[in-house]
């Protein structure tokens, strides 16, 4: 189980930063620059939060984790709407570009948070977990990379992409219901208190979804107008 929702949680986080580079490159141009920033960044973000992951914040590791992926999902799923909102009201390009770059800033350091989380919770099962569990994460974000390029881009567009991936990425935090017995009991309110948002919002996200084509024409309109 650990297995799988590491190789799910590389695949939406590379997805997401793919959606902040295309933005990027969509509204600002110069295609070769904002992916090599956006990975760049991603990669360095990644690092960071994986050095403030440690001590405390992985003593209660799967509340800690869904904390994250709820914060993901937030983060990532309504990241191309709000950048489409900025420019769809005439916003100066440096602010555009000041947000997005702050939103792959908050997706890497959230990412980097995950793994050492994924560590300690396969940890708890077996020791010498570190390997296994950074192996798989890469595996996924290689199968979001292929995915996102052959099928999200091209076939399904950038709203409807960010509510996929993003209710993928609430589904993962549903899934740490498995979890629940390595749950310490002084956690187990807030345990439920989290699982009973992210199930909230992976509703929200599927609703989202039923109206993703009529968000993107009234987006497309603005900005084929402006």
């Amino acid at each position: 189980m650990i297995y799988a929702l590491t190789f799910i949680l590389g695949f939406c986080s590379i997805a997401y930063e793919l959606l902040l580079g295309q933005s990027l490159s969509a509204f600002l141009g110069n295609t070769v620059l904002r992916y090599s920033v956006t990975i760049g960044l991603y990669m360095f973000s990644m690092g960071v939060g994986s050095l403030i992951a440690e001590g405390r914040r992985v003593a209660h590791p799967v509340v800690a984790l869904l904390k994250i992926e709820l914060l993901l999902t937030l983060t990532g799923g309504f990241s191309v709407l709000v950048l489409l909102a900025l420019n769809s009201v005439g916003s100066p390009d440096i602010l555009f570009s000041a947000l997005a770059h702050l939103l792959i800033v908050v997706i890497g350091v959230l990412t980097g948070v995950e793994i050492p989380l994924l560590v300690e919770l396969k940890s708890l099962e077996q020791r010498k977990a570190e390997s296994s569990i950074i192996g798989v994460d890469y595996l996924g974000a290689f199968a979001g990379t292929v995915v996102f390029a052959f099928v999200f881009y091209p076939r399904v567009g950038l709203i409807a992409t960010a509510f996929y991936v993003a209710a993928l990425n609430a589904f993962v935090g549903i899934c740490l219901i498995s979890q629940g017995a390595k749950v310490k009991r002084s956690r187990r309110r807030q345990y439920r208190g989290l699982l009973a948002c992210q199930s909230a919002l992976l509703v929200v996200l599927f609703l989202c979804l039923r109206s993703a084509d009529t968000i993107t024409e009234i987006f497309l309109e603005k900005y084929l107008a402006s």
